[in-house]
């Protein structure tokens, strides 16, 4: 039986990580309800010369969906990181987790525009390491 605490352990890491984003989304989300932190963003996008009315209405339009996000891509590449750890618990599916753990490193990777990198790269390499690691053929004697 071949043992799986790397991809385990990786795909914890990747979970907590994750789930980081997530957080960050929570906390971006709060300060965009609070109208002092609205008013700041406002100040200092009026203070550039080079941005318009147009544009700074877009850019609080993106800060304010930013938060929702985060939290969103957080959730479902924790959600895929915690289904391929605990099908590989045990060796049980390790084809399974290996699916789970690269579709976990697409969604946080990619759908952080590359800010998502290290849980990204952890959950590929778990991945990788549960398509890749085969069991010793077991001896049986006649």
């Amino acid at each position: 039986m071949v043992k799986r605490t790397g991809e385990v352990v990786m795909g914890i890491i990747g979970i907590v990580l994750s789930a980081l984003f997530s957080i960050i989304g929570i906390v971006t989300n709060m300060s965009i309800d609070d109208p002092m932190v609205m008013e700041e963003m406002e100040k200092m996008i009026e203070s550039d010369p080079a941005i318009t009315t147009q544009d700074s209405s877009f850019i609080l339009g993106i800060a304010e969906s930013m938060g929702w996000y985060l939290i969103l891509i957080g959730v479902i590449a924790s959600i895929l990181g915690l289904i391929a750890v605990l099908t590989i618990v045990k060796n049980r599916k390790p084809i399974l987790s290996g699916i789970m753990f690269i579709l976990a490193a697409l969604v946080i990777g990619v759908g952080t525009i590359g800010f998502g990198f290290v849980p990204g790269l952890l959950f590929l390499i778990a991945g990788i390491m549960a398509f890749v690691r085969k069991p010793k053929p077991s001896e049986t004697v006649y």
